[in-house]
C-alpha cells in the first residue's frame, strides 16, 4: 500500500463551521437546514459565499432524495462554484469530505471548500418503514426481508463468540452513551434520562443479541453541519481555526454477504474470512501516518457506533484498544463525562440519535464545538487539542478517519 502523503497534513484547516437543527415545532428541510448551516460558517470564517470555489456534499438526505443533490443546493444558495459533486460512499462520504477538501486546497485549484450535509428523516418519510432495501444484497439477503439491525447483528454473535463479549458488556456501551446524550439539547435520547444496565436488559429484543437501548434510533428531527476548508496560511489569521492533520478513508465491500465471503485483500483485515476487523482500521493508519501521529496522542474521539458492539469494534479499529479488548477501555470509565479520553461526547449516534445521512457532519460538529471548547451539551473536561473522527456507512463497507486539532502545524 502507498504510504499518505505527511505534508498533506500541514496544509489545509477549517476555519468556519455552523450548525442549524430542527424539531415537529419547529419544521425545516434539508435544504433549510442546510442553508442555515452554510450562512453559519461563512459568518465564522468571515468570508462571503461568493468566495467559494468547491461545494461537497455527501449522497442526498433520505429527506430529499433527489439526484445530484450538491447541484440542487448551489442553485438553491445562487451561489455557482468551480466544481461541486456528491461523495457518494454511504456515511463516510460526509466525513470525507473534509479530506477531499484539503487535497483541493493541496492542489491549488481552491482557495475555500465548502463541506455541507443535512438531513431531516423524522419530520418527512415514515422512519419506521425504512428498511434494508438499499443496504441488503438483493440477491441473496434482501429475498429473506432484513431489517438493518438483522444484518449488523450478524456481527454482533460474531463478535460475541471470538471474544466472549456478553450482552450485559453491550448494555453498559449504551449507558455510557446515555451519560453524554442526558447533557445536550438536541439529543434524541436525551428526554429518558440516565440509564442503568438493568434497563437496557429489559428492553426488548430488536433482533438478538440487540436490545432496543443497544441500536440508535431515528431523530432528533433534523440537523445539518457545514465547514469552510482553506490554507494553513490562511487559517492563521482566523479567530478559531481547527486544524487537519491527518486524513484516511477505505472501502472493502457493498453487501455484508459479499464482505463474509472476502478471501483475499491487499488491505489487512485480520485473518479471512472475517468480519470483526473492519477497514476503519486502515483508514485509521493513514490518518495517523499522515497526520505523525498514533491513538495514544488523540484526546478526544467521535465514532460512528449505531449499535453497542460496533461502538467496540470501532474503538478496537481505530487503535484505542487491542483486538477483542476494547470493553476493558469502557470499564475503566476514561471515556466517560469526566474521564481523559472522552468519546462521543454528544451521546453519538446511540444517543444522540440519526437523523439521517447528516449524522456524520453531527459528528463533525461535536468535534469542532468540543475543540473550541464551546459544546451545546456537557463541555469535555481535559480541554482536548486533538481528535479522531471517524464515520462509517453501509453494512461495515465504507470508513473514513479524520484527525483534527487546534495546534498549527
Amino acid at each position: 500500500m502507498k504510504t499518505p502523503d505527511r505534508s498533506l497534513g500541514r496544509v489545509a484547516a477549517i476555519i468556519g463551521m455552523g450548525d442549524s437543527y430542527a424539531d415537529k415545532q419547529d419544521v425545516k428541510d434539508p435544504l433549510q437546514l442546510a442553508t442555515e448551516a452554510s450562512w453559519a460558517a461563512f459568518k465564522d470564517a468571515g468570508i462571503r459565499k461568493d468566495d467559494i470555489d468547491i461545494l461537497l456534499t455527501g449522497r442526498s438526505p433520505w429527506a430529499d432524495r433527489r439526484p445530484q443533490w450538491n447541484n440542487i443546493f448551489a442553485s438553491h444558495m445562487q451561489m455557482p462554484v468551480r466544481m461541486t459533486t456528491e461523495l457518494t460512499f454511504h456515511g463516510a462520504g460526509v466525513n470525507a469530505m473534509i479530506g477531499q477538501a484539503a487535497l483541493a486546497i493541496a492542489a491549488g485549484v481552491a482557495d475555500y471548500v465548502l463541506c455541507v450535509q443535512s438531513d431531516a428523516v423524522e419530520l418527512f418519510i415514515d422512519a419506521t418503514a425504512v428498511g434494508a432495501a438499499t443496504d441488503a444484497c438483493p440477491q441473496f439477503e434482501f429475498p429473506y426481508g432484513p431489517t438493518i439491525p438483522t444484518i449488523y447483528a450478524q456481527l454482533a454473535c460474531r463478535y460475541m463468540h471470538e471474544f466472549g463479549v456478553t450482552e450485559e458488556d453491550f448494555a453498559e456501551v449504551a449507558v455510557q452513551r446515555q451519560e453524554w446524550a442526558v447533557h445536550h439539547p438536541k439529543a434524541a435520547k436525551r428526554r429518558h434520562g440516565l440509564i442503568t444496565v438493568d434497563d437496557v436488559m429489559r428492553s426488548p429484543y430488536i433482533s438478538s443479541p440487540l436490545r432496543r437501548w443497544m441500536c440508535a434510533t431515528w431523530g432528533p428531527g433534523g440537523t445539518a453541519g457545514a465547514f469552510v476548508v482553506t490554507s494553513v496560511e490562511r487559517a492563521r489569521q482566523a479567530r478559531r481555526p481547527i486544524y487537519i492533520h491527518g486524513f484516511g478513508t477505505c472501502t472493502t465491500h457493498e453487501y455484508l454477504c459479499e464482505r463474509i465471503n472476502l478471501r483475499k485483500s491487499r488491505i489487512p483485515l485480520g485473518a479471512l474470512p472475517a468480519i470483526t476487523t473492519t477497514g476503519a482500521a486502515h483508514a485509521a493508519r493513514e490518518a495517523y501516518a499522515m497526520a505523525d501521529m498514533t491513538p495514544a496522542d488523540m484526546q478526544l474521539g467521535a465514532l460512528a457506533g449505531n449499535f453497542s458492539h460496533t461502538v467496540l469494534v470501532q474503538l478496537e479499529d481505530l487503535g484505542f484498544a487491542p483486538k477483542g479488548r476494547a470493553m476493558d477501555l469502557v470499564r475503566s470509565g476514561r471515556m466517560r463525562p469526566g474521564g481523559d479520553f472522552p468519546v462521543d461526547t454528544n451521546g453519538g449516534w446511540m444517543g444522540f440519535g440519526q437523523p439521517g445521512i447528516s449524522v456524520a457532519a453531527d459528528s463533525l460538529v461535536e468535534t469542532v464545538r468540543q475543540l473550541r471548547g464551546d459544546p451545546l451539551g456537557l463541555k469535555a473536561g481535559n480541554s482536548p487539542k486533538r481528535a479522531m473522527a471517524y464515520s462509517a456507512g453501509g453494512m461495515l463497507a465504507c470508513h473514513s478517519a479524520v484527525i483534527l486539532g487546534t495546534e498549527a502545524p
